[in-house]
């Protein structure tokens, strides 16, 4: 049996409970606005602010001055949201383990009709395969257990942008502040994009567990002492193993990198149809064919970061934003990196409010693999039938903090 009230008042206990340590890093106003778009936001399934500003209840009788106020606060110079973030990653990481898996991803935010907004670049559109005009966006998650998955950075950025320098430079500060906010917690998983010395120089100064893909031209150091390039280095254990009538699906062995002496695992394995082994670098120890496996099967998961970006992008409407200001883009992804958060905070808390929320949508015929689009679809199914007209708000009842 579905109970509404059930639903909307838990739904409005999690919202305080999820906002209550977040909002004390900023003060009253910015407390205010946070609680307001976030469930705004999640209710209307939309980034464009005339969209979801129509679903918060206010004092404000002008809708004008309503979006006006919502865009002084994605403007403004007090509107920073860099304290927000990081008391947010620390109140989720209750949920990180030291073998909870980070994935790092790059995404664009594609603007193709886009002229003059500020700090453009060409970026590869992955929909169109063709570079067009608009940002790249640093995407950190956490994949935590039952297939949850926790964003803890959405970071937009331009290379023009005099306070990023460089896009290894944004990297690197991501994905310091993530680690920083977790105590080190996680295994960081990425793809060979990520393949740089630089971050591997974060990482092992932070004493990071990690999992990356490799392009094969790195040159790494073997037990022996041998230096050479890694896809020379598979294909000579390939060889030597099927001259020994061994399976040659899959091989590991024990490198570091040059000017390095911290000793990593290289595991190398031929997937159907592929003709190129996939390469992965780590320094989770492997000495047997089952420690490999996992190792592979770690990285499988990274897909995970593609279903959620897709997600932002369709139902939280990250790429649809229509504002033009750098500053404010940067803080309304922001904004869906928390609303997505409070998503995986109704998953991990309560089993029974998500159960409600799932049999409140009848949109999904079988159970999605990515869950997020059915409870999603529940809280805005919920608001539909409530009948909440315009100027009301599920969480209208929430106190100010």
């Amino acid at each position: 049996m579905i109970r509404k009230d059930f639903i909307i008042d838990k739904a409005r206990n999690y919202l305080a409970e999820f906002l209550g340590p977040i909002g004390s890093q900023a003060d009253k106003p910015r407390r205010k606005f946070l609680r307001q778009a976030i469930g705004a936001i999640l209710l209307s399934g939309s980034l464009v602010v005339m969209e979801f500003s129509r679903l918060i209840h206010d004092d404000c009788s002008d809708i004008f001055y309503r979006v006006k106020r919502l865009l002084n606060h994605l403007v403004s110079e007090r509107g920073e949201l860099s304290a927000v973030v990081q008391a947010y990653r620390r109140q989720m990481a209750r949920y990180i383990e030291p073998d909870t898996l980070i994935i790092a991803d790059l995404t664009d935010l594609a603007k193709p009709r886009a002229r003059k907004m500020e700090y453009l670049k060409l970026v590869r559109d992955g929909s169109e395969d063709k570079l067009v005009c608009g940002y790249l966006c640093m995407e950190v998650y956490a994949y935590g257990k039952g297939k949850k998955i926790i964003p803890l950075a959405l970071d937009v950025f331009s290379t023009d942008d005099p306070a990023v320098g460089s896009q290894n430079l944004q990297i690197e500060r991501t994905v310091d502040s993530v680690n920083e906010a977790l105590g080190g917690n996680g295994i960081w998983l990425a793809d060979r994009g990520f393949d740089a010395l630089n971050l591997y120089e974060i990482w092992f100064s932070r004493n990071c567990h990690f999992v990356v893909r490799q392009r094969g031209d790195r040159c790494v150091i073997t037990s022996n002492g041998v230096r050479i390039a890694q896809r020379d280095l598979v294909e000579h254990l390939r060889h030597r193993r099927a001259m020994e009538h061994e399976s040659v699906d899959m091989i590991f062995c024990k490198v570091k990198l040059p000017d390095h002496n911290q000793w990593l695992y290289l595991v190398a394995c031929w997937l159907p149809k592929a003709e190129v082994p996939l390469m992965l670098l780590t320094t989770l120890v492997v000495q047997n064919e089952q420690q490999a496996r996992q190792i592979i099967g770690h990285y499988r998961k990274r897909w995970s970061c593609e279903e959620t970006i897709q997600f932002l992008k369709s139902r939280v409407g990250l790429e649809r934003f229509r504002i033009r200001r750098y500053r404010a883009i940067q803080r309304l992804a922001t904004l869906a990196m928390l609303a997505m958060g409070f998503l995986s905070w109704i998953l991990f808390r309560s089993k029974r409010l998500t159960h409600q929320l799932f049999a409140l949508t009848s949109r999904f015929r079988q159970k999605p693999r990515f869950v997020y689009y059915r409870l999603l679809d529940g809280l805005q199914e919920l608001a539909r039938l409530c009948h909440l007209s315009f100027g009301q708000m599920l969480f209208q009842q929430l106190k100010n903090g």
